[in-house]
């Protein structure tokens, strides 16, 4: 036996009964391709002979494509190389920038302000965030995906980039960073102006709440109720959390709920929370 190619146009749509192979394996083997203008018929009696079997990733911009290709984007997934002037390649290549084209990226450094891209030789374009914004620096960071859309005449930044924690804080989901362990006690006024100094915030009641139930080890650091940026229920005092065994129990330092208040010039322990 050996080894045939063969190139086959269908000219017109056409019915198979079985488990149609683009690559098969009979009693010789045999590499297909087939043109197909029109819609393909499986009519097989059970489901695994109504499928489409040995579809590779498409080299050309005509090529079928397979469920799990477009499920892991690989049409339109590229590693960008570059700080200022960004490139990255699209396999298969686009013949031309189009409107609506829709690229998930990864960097390799961060990006120097006002960036432009280069997708597979077509030419640089900017790279724009809401509002027709240039991006700043740092806006693309390494390790983290991010999703373009051109628009006609740039690429416009759809996804939000999540910019790493300050030191000493740890992630609290996408939204938000906190403090791994508070700070010593000191007023109301001197906490928020201690986390203000650092450029982070006094974390808000709910902030707070949410990474003590979420972050195993976050309530074994809370020793005694902690000042945090949340209206309290009268003038001269203050918010406090972890003063609550879960909203049963008024023992300091034992819950993740609050349950305390306090006049604002008692020392008390705090953390600090920033965005990200």
């Amino acid at each position: 036996m050996r080894t045939d190619q063969y190139s086959t146009l269908i000219s017109r749509p056409f019915r198979i009964t079985g488990t149609f192979l683009l690559i098969c394996s009979l009693s010789f083997h045999a590499f297909a391709q087939l043109e197909v203008p029109g819609p393909i018929v499986l009519e097989g009696a059970t489901p695994e002979q109504r499928q489409i079997l040995g579809l590779a990733d498409p080299q050309t911009l005509d090529a079928a494509i397979s469920l799990g290709a477009l499920r892991a984007t690989t049409v339109s997934y590229t590693q960008l190389q570059g700080t200022a002037d960004l490139t990255g390649t699209l396999v298969p290549a686009p013949d031309a920038y189009t409107i609506g084209l829709i690229v998930t990226a990864l960097t390799a450094e961060a990006n120097l302000p006002d960036p432009t891209l280069d997708l597979n030789g077509l030419g640089q374009r900017p790279i724009v965030k809401q509002g027709g914004l240039p991006l700043d620096s740092a806006d693309l960071l390494p390790g983290i995906p991010v999703r373009l859309v051109y628009d006609g005449a740039q690429f416009q930044l759809i996804s939000s980039g999540a910019l790493p924690c300050p030191s000493g804080l740890v992630a609290v989901g996408r939204e938000y960073c906190v403090a791994t362990h508070p700070n010593n006690a000191v007023t109301f006024f001197e906490a928020n102006r201690a986390c203000a100094v650092k450029g982070t915030r006094l974390c808000t009641l709910s902030e707070w709440a949410h990474a003590c139930y979420t972050i195993p080890a976050f309530l074994g650091t809370v020793t005694t109720a902690e000042w945090v940026d949340h209206a309290a229920n009268d003038n001269s005092g203050a918010k406090l959390v972890g003063a609550g065994n879960n909203g049963q129990d008024d023992v300091p330092g034992t819950g993740c709920h609050f349950g305390a208040q306090s006049p604002p010039y008692t020392p008390f322990r705090y953390r600090c929370c920033s965005h990200r």
